[in-house]
C-alpha cells in the first residue's frame, strides 16, 4: 500500500491542540502533486473549520526540503490548463489553490517550518506561516521562474506583505537563491535554528501559544489579517469590532484575574 503523501496528527497540549501537517514525498523533495494538494485542502479546511484545533504546524519529511513546489511531472493533475473560457473565469473565482488550500485564509495562528529546500510553490506554502521558522541550512527561492512557470498559491501576495517590494521583487524577478540568515535578514523567517532543531521550536511556539487566553489572540491575528492595506479608517474599524466580543469573554475575565494575582508570561 502506498503511504499517504500528506500526514496529520493532533498534539494534546495544556489549553489546547497542536494540528501537525506533514509533506510526506522525501523522494522528490516533497513536491506537491494531486493528491498531496487534495489531502492538504482537507487538512487546512479541518484546520479552519474546527474549534478545538488550536494553532498548526506545517513541514515537510525527510532533511533536505521543507517543499521544492509543484510536481511539474504531474501538473495536469493540479489544474486544468486548458479550460474553457467559463471554466477559467469558474477557477478564478472558486479554486483553493493548486497546492491544496493555498487559498483558505487562516486565522488562527499557523507555523511553518523549513529544514532545506523551499522552492517554488513551496516558499509559497512557507509564506502562509504566520511564524515561520528555518533551520540554517534551509534555502529559499521563487525556482519555478527558470522554468516560466508562474507564482499561483499566493506568491505575488504574501511575499511583498511579508517582506516588502523592496525584497520581494527581487525574489519573484530573478529567482536568486538566498539561505536562511539571509531570508531573516529580510523578514522572511522570523527565526533561525541550529540544524535537526525546527521542529522542536515550532512545537514550543505552539504549545505556548495553546496557553495564553484565546479569545484576544485570535481577534488580533484576524484584525491584523483583514486590516491590511485598507485605509487607516477602515483598519482601525475592523479592529474596534473585535473588542467588545473579547472584553465580555470568559479568556478575557480569567486573564486580567491572573494578572492580578500576579502570574506573568513571556514567550520564551
Amino acid at each position: 500500500m502506498n503511504q499517504k503523501t500528506v500526514l496529520t496528527e493532533i498534539i494534546p497540549v495544556k489549553n489546547g491542540n497542536i494540528f501537525e501537517i506533514v509533506i510526506n514525498r522525501p523522494e522528490v523533495h516533497n513536491c506537491v502533486n494531486g493528491e498531496t494538494a487534495d489531502l492538504l485542502l482537507s487538512a487546512w479546511t479541518k484546520f479552519r473549520d474546527d474549534p478545538d484545533l488550536t494553532v498548526a504546524i506545517l513541514r515537510g519529511t525527510g532533511e533536505k526540503s521543507f517543499c521544492a513546489g509543484a510536481d511539474l511531472n504531474a501538473l495536469n493533475t493540479l489544474m486544468k490548463i486548458n479550460g474553457t473560457n467559463d471554466e477559467v473565469r469558474h477557477w478564478i473565482k472558486n479554486s483553493t489553490g493548486p497546492m491544496g488550500g493555498t487559498r483558505v485564509v487562516q486565522r488562527k495562528p499557523v507555523i511553518t517550518v523549513s529544514q532545506g529546500y523551499t522552492y517554488a510553490g513551496g516558499l509559497e506554502l512557507f509564506c502562509h506561516g504566520h511564524i515561520r521558522i528555518a533551520e540554517k541550512q534551509a534555502m529559499f527561492s521563487v525556482a519555478c521562474r527558470r522554468w516560466g512557470v508562474p507564482l499561483a498559491d499566493g506568491g505575488t501576495v504574501y511575499l511583498p506583505w511579508l517582506i516588502g517590494p523592496g525584497s520581494a521583487l527581487p525574489l519573484i524577478i530573478t529567482g536568486q537563491r538566498i539561505r536562511a540568515d539571509r531570508a531573516y535578514a529580510i523578514g522572511l523567517v522570523w527565526e533561525v535554528t541550529p540544524k535537526g532543531r525546527g521542529i522542536a521550536r515550532a512545537r514550543r511556539y505552539a504549545e505556548q501559544i495553546c496557553a495564553v487566553p484565546r479569545d484576544a489572540l485570535m481577534a488580533d491575528l484576524t484584525s491584523a489579517i483583514d486590516g491590511y492595506g485598507r485605509p487607516l479608517e477602515e483598519a482601525l474599524e475592523t479592529e474596534a469590532k473585535g473588542i467588545y466580543p473579547v472584553v465580555t469573554s470568559e479568556s478575557f475575565r480569567e486573564g486580567v484575574a491572573g494578572f492580578q494575582k500576579g502570574d506573568r508570561f513571556w514567550f520564551r
